[in-house]
């Protein structure tokens, strides 16, 4: 039975659930996947072509778009939707292009080209912050290294941004406000995306349209969840079936959408289960600092000991990375993120934050 306005004290989504979690295995794919490709140039984690690191942005997307879809019709406050979105990313993009201009680039760029007063240092904190592109090197940064980008993890960021505001207005518009209309925006764009190299070069387009379509099919999957909330049991036998079909379908034209729609089944069983954790679903949610901060500590470990194996490279930064992302949690995500629960009427603040990737 449809209807997102079903909140039945059954549903898992509704309670304690294991997404962070799930999130923290997303994170860590992503991480594994980079080490790989920062170390030997090739990620090996791949089924018919499709890497862990690529299905994983998928999925956090995926996440985002429930969560979000909760979000906007269970609280329907555009302002508080509004700030909370601001809130969950940028305080700590703000404090890592912070290190990016006091450490990173005076540190780790080639002589004379990572100076505190260099143009291009501050052009690209400007760049990022206004959601370009940051996949470069700024101030000739980390140019001795296999891959010479300063935080090629970034490029998500402007997406996911987008897919809130995006979402935001369809809600307002009515556009995702039902499971009839959430689906059939969903189906649109996902034909797009999947019938654009058909007809036409995409080669030929922007990056980022292709970009912006992958990761909106992906975020109004999320959303379709929300009001479907029977999708969100997939009995074992649909989630194999869908397993199967990527294994047999995956290098085909649909084969992205086999890989996330089984994704998503595994991440629906792991997240939502019928009787959840209490100690699982209270650990503390250090994905967004694990997937902010890994690539440039990576780098860093790469300037002094470029053939560093990959296990070699994930033994050692593995502490620090963690390290990090708890420090970004603990001292700046989860302060400023219970500042939206202050701004809340007394009777919402018991509901607990979604946090998106």
């Amino acid at each position: 039975m449809a209807g997102g306005g079903q909140t039945q004290l059954a549903d898992p989504l509704m309670g304690q659930n294991h997404f962070t979690a799930v999130r923290w295995v997303l994170a860590i794919a992503v991480v594994l996947g980079h080490i790989w490709l920062l170390t030997t140039g090739f990620e090996p984690f791949r089924i018919h072509e499709w890497t862990a690191s690529y299905m994983a942005v998928n999925g956090f997307f995926v996440l985002s778009g429930l969560l979000i879809a909760k979000s906007l019709h269970t609280r329907r406050d555009m302002k508080a939707y509004a700030v909370s979105r601001f809130l969950r990313i940028y305080p700590a993009l703000v404090i890592i292009l912070a290190a990016f201009v006091l450490v990173f680039a005076p540190v780790y760029s080639a002589e004379g080209g990572g100076s505190l007063f260099q143009p291009e240092t501050w052009q690209y904190t400007y760049k990022v912050l206004a959601l370009g592109d940051p996949d470069s090197a700024p101030a000739q940064i980390f140019s001795q290294n296999l891959e010479t980008d300063f935080n090629g993890p970034l490029w998500t960021i402007r997406f996911e941004l987008a897919a809130y505001i995006l979402a935001g207005i369809a809600f307002m518009f009515g556009a995702v406000n039902g499971p009839w209309r959430v689906l059939s925006v969903f189906l649109l764009v996902q034909s797009v995306y999947l019938g654009a190299p058909v007809f036409i070069d995409t080669s030929a387009l922007p990056p980022s349209v292709m970009s912006l379509l992958r990761l909106s099919s992906a975020f109004l999957l999320g959303m379709t969840l929300w009001q479907w909330p029977i999708l969100r049991r997939p009995p074992l036998l649909a989630v194999a079936g869908l397993i199967a079909a990527f294994a047999l379908l995956g290098g085909g034209p649909l084969g992205e959408l086999f890989a996330t729609l089984a994704l998503t089944s595994l991440m629906l069983r792991a997240g939502l289960p019928k009787r959840a954790s209490v100690r699982i679903a209270k650990i503390p949610d250090y994905s967004y600092g694990i997937y902010i901060w890994h690539y440039p500590l990576l780098q860093v470990f790469l300037v002094g000991q470029p053939d560093l194996s990959p296990a070699a490279l994930a033994i050692m930064t593995a502490p620090l990375i963690l390290l990090v992302a708890a420090t970004s949690w603990h001292v700046i995500e989860k302060p400023v993120l219970a500042l939206k629960l202050r701004a809340r009427p007394i009777n919402q603040k018991t509901v607990s934050p979604e946090v998106a990737a």
